[in-house]
């Protein structure tokens, strides 16, 4: 619209007028139904933009009412991320070994700000900006994948009707950098499958690589989508290329060089770094698998209490992560998802949106072999024992779930429209993932079992005890055990990291354990007779507190909160 003009001179350009707001909208909606051209997928920035809004909104509501700090593991992914450059002992070392290091790298800059820091908002940011991308990404899979725009749509209603899946994005934990990387990853791949222009491998690396890297470095099932996406390409250049080659030896040398290595490059690279890291600090490169912080000594220290009740255990392990699924992830989007599937399958056989959505299936092989093998723990209301613990690894499968619903709805749509008008199957697909949603919404905390082990978490954390501390602290330092049960509250006192000793601290925290009263004014203990050391032993502060007592004979204990106290210097 051009501005107006007179005898007087230039006018203003009027308000943009109902029609052509109408014509703008319009225009939207057609870009979602219009086929891929090249690169560029149509609709692609409508997608980001409504997904950042949504997460916004969302964003605010959790974090104004507290819910976003609810997970004792997302405090902790907060306190390493900034302790990385807030500490007595700064550097890199500060990643530690317990997770991935992707997921605290990119949330250095959000945790800069104390504030933000303090009430989770610098999670929320993040998590912002990772539905937007993880939304854009499985937009364009879709896309390129042959839905037009009701399975575009579809499959994106399945991400923002998902409870579960929008509030672990309002939080610090690591699964919504891991759909981000896993989502940009298949997306990449994608392309290449289906790109009319053969890419090259360079750009097969750019595309799927460099997020397949992030994912490798995020969580482990990273892994496995990177093993799954390797397959996936040694199958779709096979039937690409096999014409092109009389020997099969050329073939191969051609598919692994040309085509995989370039892939699987950078995810290699990546995980050569973390094995040189875990060297380089622990003198271990498998300090991660088998370390004192661990997985594995966790789920080792919970086996001797007989209640690792998956491990070798097949049937076990697929109903407690079945259920686990129904619980986070809904029994409307499994069920859509999976039909999606198998009618893919039934009506494409083995083509490229079949080999799509086994690459994305392969979250849940992992996550059930995971429980078989005795590698991870999983408590909901179907296990024995039960409890709410790890329940939010049932969302994994999410964007299998996603997609799937996307081609379910549209082949269906496509069968029955001699007989049902076009408008009726997205509806009640529609209306399905909407009654899902409000059922949850109902009662988040009792309905979601996502959303209800946070609430647990929050409700077994001695949050009074930080608010007392960071209500009261004036300076002095504050000696603490911060792997002690419950006691990952950092962020909930609000203080600066480098005002802290604890383990994170390396020597020095031995040093002011030897020496409390010259170094701290203020502790920090949790009085419980285990609980230090992944379950293995008690609180170290305590600990000494108990085995020598002269050395706290200048601390008076000044309030308490359950099992946890907080100690003040006399003088």
């Amino acid at each position: 619209m051009t501005a107006a003009t007179t005898d007087r001179g230039l006018i203003s350009a009027p308000a943009e007028t109902p029609r052509g707001m109408l014509g703008r909208a319009l225009k939207i909606w057609a870009s979602l139904d219009t086929p891929v051209l090249g690169r560029r997928v149509p609709g692609t920035g409508f997608v980001i933009v409504v997904s950042a809004l949504l997460m916004t909104g969302v964003s605010i509501y959790t974090v104004q009412h507290g819910a976003a700090m609810w997970y004792s593991d997302a405090l902790s992914h907060l306190t390493i991320a900034r302790r990385i450059f807030d500490n007595k002992a700064p550097g890199f070392q500060q990643l530690g070994t317990v997770w991935l290091p992707v997921p605290h790298l990119m949330l250095v800059p959000f945790v800069a700000d104390l504030t933000m820091w303090r009430t989770g908002w610098s999670a929320a940011l993040l998590g912002i900006f990772c539905l937007a991308g993880t939304s854009a990404a499985m937009y364009r899979t879709a896309a390129r994948l042959g839905l037009r725009r009701t399975g575009r749509l579809l499959t994106l209603l399945v991400l923002w009707t998902n409870v579960s899946f929008l509030y672990a994005h309002t939080t610090a934990l690591t699964e919504p950098v891991l759909f981000l990387t896993m989502s940009g990853c298949v997306a990449g791949m994608t392309h290449w499958a289906t790109a009319r222009r053969p890419l090259s491998g360079g750009e097969l690396a750019v595309y799927a690589g460099v997020p397949g890297a992030g994912a490798v470095l995020s969580r482990y099932e990273g892994w496995v989508l990177v093993m799954s996406m390797s397959l996936f390409i040694v199958i779709v250049e096979w039937r690409r290329s096999r014409s092109q080659y009389p020997s099969t030896y050329r073939l191969l040398r051609f598919i692994v060089l040309r085509r995989l290595l370039p892939a699987v490059l950078p995810p290699i690279i990546a995980i050569g770094w973390w094995l040189a890291y875990n060297y380089a600090i622990y003198r271990d490169p498998l300090e991660f698998m088998f370390g004192q912080y661990s997985a594995y000594a966790q789920q080792k220290s919970i086996s001797t209490y007989g209640t690792l009740t998956t491990k070798g255990n097949l049937g076990v392990s697929l109903f407690v992560y079945n259920w686990s699924m129904v619980q986070t992830l809904g029994v409307v989007a499994i069920v859509i998802g999976t039909l999606g599937f198998l009618l893919v399958v039934a009506t494409r056989g083995l083509d490229t949106a079949t080999l799509v959505l086994g690459v994305l299936f392969a979250t849940y092989v992992f996550e059930v072999a995971a429980l078989y093998l005795g590698m991870s723990v999983m408590n909901n209301s179907h296990s024995l024992p039960k409890g709410l613990f790890n329940v939010r690894y049932g969302i994994q499968p999410i964007l299998f779930c996603a997609l799937g619903t996307g081609f379910a709805v549209e082949l269906l749509r496509r069968w029955t429209r001699r007989f049902l008008p076009a408008i009726i199957i997205p509806y009640v697909a529609v209306f399905a993932l909407a009654a899902q949603a409000g059922w949850w919404l109902e009662d988040p905390v009792a309905h979601n079992s996502l959303i209800g082990e946070g609430a647990y978490n929050n409700a077994t954390r001695p949050d009074a005890a930080a608010e007392y501390l960071r209500q009261h602290y004036r300076g002095g330092g504050i000696l603490m055990d911060e792997s002690g049960a419950s006691n990952g509250i950092i962020p909930l006192v609000g203080v600066r990291i480098s005002e802290y000793w604890n383990r994170s601290t390396g020597d020095l925290f031995a040093t002011a354990l030897a020496s409390p009263a010259s170094h701290a004014r203020w502790l920090f203990v949790n009085t419980s007779s285990t609980g230090g050391m992944n379950l293995d032993g008690m609180d170290a502060v305590y600990a000494d507190m108990i085995e020598h007592p002269e050395l706290f004979t200048a601390y008076t204990r000044v309030f308490v909160d359950g099992d946890h106290a907080v100690y003040e210097r006399a003088w």
